[in-house]
C-alpha cells in the first residue's frame, strides 16, 4: 500500500497498449452510462448528494497537483484541462450556468489527454489513477451540467469562450516568456517532436496553426449540445 502511494515512477503506460484501449473504453462507457440514466437522476431526490459526490472526487484526484500547481507556482501558467475542471465543478456542484457555458468548450482538453497522455506514472501509482481520474471527472461534469442540470449552450457561449481563452492565453504565453516555467499551453515547446523544426523556424506560423487547431477543437465540442437541444 506503501508503494500505491508513494509517488515513485516505475513503469508508464505504452500509447495505445492493452491498458490504453481499457482506459479508453472505460473513459466511453462512463460517458454513456451518465449520459443513459441523466433523466432518472435528474428526477432524482439525491440528485444533490451526487454533485457533492462530484466534489469529493475532484477533492481526492486534483488537491496535491492543486497545492505544487496552484500554493507553489503561478496560476497564469495553468493548463487548460486545469482550467476546464476547476470551473466545470464549480458550476455543476453549486449550480453556476454562466461559469459552465465558458468552461464547457475548454473540456476537449480530456480527450487529447486519454488519447496522448503524458503522466509517467502506471496504474500501480495513485499519481496515474488521480491524473486519469482529474480528466474523466471533466466529461463527467461536461455531461452532467447539459443532460442533468440542463444547461443550453449557445453560440455566443462559443464566441465568448474564445475571447476569454485568447486573453488568458496571451497572459500565460507571456508569463511563460517572461518568466519561464512550464509550458503549459504548448506556445514555446511543442506537444509532438516532429513540431520543433516549425517552431524553430517559424514560430508565429505554428502559434496560428496552434491557435486554429484549438478553434476548432472548440467548434466540435459546440455541435454534440445542438444535436442535444434539437433531440430534445
Amino acid at each position: 500500500m506503501n508503494d500505491f502511494f508513494n509517488g515513485e515512477v516505475t513503469q508508464s503506460i505504452a500509447w495505445f497498449s492493452l491498458t490504453h484501449f481499457a482506459l479508453l473504453i472505460g473513459l466511453g462507457l462512463s460517458i454513456f452510462l451518465l449520459w443513459y440514466f441523466s433523466p432518472k437522476i435528474k428526477n432524482s431526490k439525491y440528485e444533490v448528494y451526487i454533485r457533492y459526490f462530484l466534489l469529493f472526487l475532484f477533492l481526492i484526484f486534483e488537491w496535491k497537483v492543486f497545492e505544487s500547481r496552484i500554493l507553489n507556482g503561478s496560476i497564469f501558467r495553468l493548463p487548460l484541462c486545469a482550467i476546464s475542471l476547476y470551473l466545470l465543478t464549480y458550476s455543476v456542484v453549486f449550480k453556476n450556468e454562466k461559469v459552465f457555458k465558458i468552461a464547457y468548450f475548454y473540456s476537449f482538453g480530456t480527450y487529447l489527454t486519454y488519447l496522448f497522455f503524458d503522466t509517467p506514472w502506471g496504474l500501480d501509482r495513485w499519481g496515474a489513477w488521480t491524473f486519469f481520474g482529474a480528466h474523466a471527472l471533466i466529461a463527467w461534469t461536461s455531461v452532467y451540467g447539459i443532460n442533468v442540470l440542463g444547461y443550453k449552450i449557445v453560440r455566443k457561449d462559443l464566441i465568448y469562450s474564445m475571447v476569454i481563452f485568447g486573453v488568458y492565453s496571451i497572459i500565460s504565453g507571456y508569463a511563460t516568456h517572461k518568466y519561464g516555467g512550464s509550458d503549459e499551453l504548448f506556445f514555446f515547446h511543442p506537444p509532438m517532436a516532429e513540431l520543433e523544426t516549425l517552431v524553430a523556424n517559424q514560430h508565429l506560423l505554428y502559434v496560428v496553426l496552434l491557435c486554429l487547431v484549438a478553434a476548432i477543437l472548440m467548434f466540435i465540442m459546440y455541435l454534440p449540445t445542438q444535436l442535444n437541444i434539437r433531440k430534445k
